[in-house]
């Protein structure tokens, strides 16, 4: 009897596992790496902000210490359904809606410089009404100018380009949603611009006009900064100077060295960091040093090997597409995601300055949790290939 129930069981499990593998094969197309290494970033993100975010938890929200563990696993998951429904319309279809887009980031972008909320003396963010949440126009940005740009690349990488085109659409483009996100986030717009020449440049714009250009940006963004003319320049400042004054320490990079050399190769274990109640925020901007310290030097090698394998799969993704908008599409927004990535780990390491980036898909996040999920579902649509099922919507 014990015999018959033991196989019962078997066969049980087996048949949930054989319906688990044609649920994953029918409904999570494309690249199965990607999909594996967003979920199991997500999924370890909830252990780390939880324990990050416990101090804040208890300090703003009456005592309430599940406050963050709760909103930040509400929007995991609704940045998985996001993924989800995004990676299953053909990425053609994108082409349609990527002009209303970056108009839309621009127009958004435009009232938050004036009617935004202001923290930390920069107007980043819009309050939605009803629901209390506030969003970051510069996420929705991002996603939308390396869409239409790829698709204004696309158009023109086999017939070249002339001067009005040149500067009508891509170079413009660049300099206007650039611009406007340089007022109030410095490092956002260095990085955004910085990744949207190099697609530039893979979508054959004459290396002279990219360099002219990339020149006089870098002198009017450097002459704003130094004249006080953004809401960030100040801040700016004094994080450039600190950074190369080496008798100065910023608070936060002290903190955060604490941290990881605390760490060490194994870690002080999970939930037990102890540098989480002198991080200023660190659920967010330094949540790679709480991992470090939590999981050690081993832990924060796997995080980066995950995000290495997610540009290279991003990339790889480009096989799967006979379009160029399909290749620079993916390549764009992989980029934008990985790049963010590192940005916020040299920060944390002492490579670069203070940015206030965060890492994709691992820091609490709000929105901006809802927006990667879009960029990821995007190139995962385009390592779908061309081909489309009766079920694609």
């Amino acid at each position: 009897m014990t015999q018959e129930t033991n196989l019962d069981g078997m066969e049980l499990l087996q048949k949930s596992r054989d319906r688990s593998q044609t649920w994953i094969r029918n409904n999570l197309k494309g690249d199965p790496w990607i999909w594996g290494i967003c979920i199991v970033m997500l999924l370890w993100s909830i252990v780390v902000v939880y324990s990050a975010s416990v101090k804040d938890a208890y300090s703003q929200k009456d005592g309430d210490t599940e406050y963050y563990l709760y909103k930040h696993s509400l929007l995991c998951f609704l940045s998985l359904v996001v993924m989800y429904y995004i990676h299953r319309i053909p990425y053609i279809k994108f082409i349609y809606v990527t002009r209303l887009a970056v108009w839309s980031s621009i127009l958004l972008l435009v009232f938050t410089m004036f009617f935004g909320t202001s923290v930390n003396d920069a107007s980043r963010w819009i309050e939605i009404p009803i629901i209390g949440q506030r969003f970051q126009p510069s996420e929705w940005a991002k996603v939308a100018l390396i869409s239409h740009l790829s698709l204004i690349l696309a158009r023109h990488i086999k017939g070249g380009w002339n001067t009005r085109e040149l500067f009508m659409e891509p170079l413009a483009l660049v300099g206007i949603v650039c611009g406007l996100i340089f007022t109030s986030n410095v490092s956002t717009a260095v990085m955004l611009a910085g990744i949207c020449f190099l697609l530039m440049y893979v979508g054959k714009v004459p290396l002279h006009y990219l360099f002219f250009t990339a020149v006089g940006l870098v002198f009017f963004a450097t002459l704003a900064i130094l004249l006080n003319s953004t809401q960030r320049s100040g801040t700016a400042q004094n994080r450039i100077a600190a950074f190369f004054d080496k008798d100065v320490v910023v608070y936060q990079s002290q903190q955060s060295y604490m941290a990881m050399a605390r760490g060490g190769l194994y870690g002080e274990g999970v939930a037990k960091s102890r540098q989480r109640r002198f991080l200023p925020e660190p659920q967010k901007d330094f949540i790679f040093a709480v991992t470090v310290e939590e999981y050690g030097t081993l832990g924060g090698t796997v995080l980066i090997i995950m995000y290495l394998i997610l540009l290279y799969r991003g990339l790889k993704a480009i096989e799967a597409t006979k379009r160029p908008f399909g290749g620079l599409l993916s390549a764009g927004l992989t980029f934008v995601v990985v790049s963010q990535a590192f940005s916020a780990m040299a920060v944390t390491v002492g490579l670069v300055p203070v940015t206030g980036q965060t890492l994709p898909f691992f820091s609490q996040g709000g929105t901006s949790l809802l927006f990667t999920g879009i960029a990821m579902g995007m190139i995962l649509s385009v390592s779908r290939g061309e081909k489309t099922d009766e079920k694609t919507i």
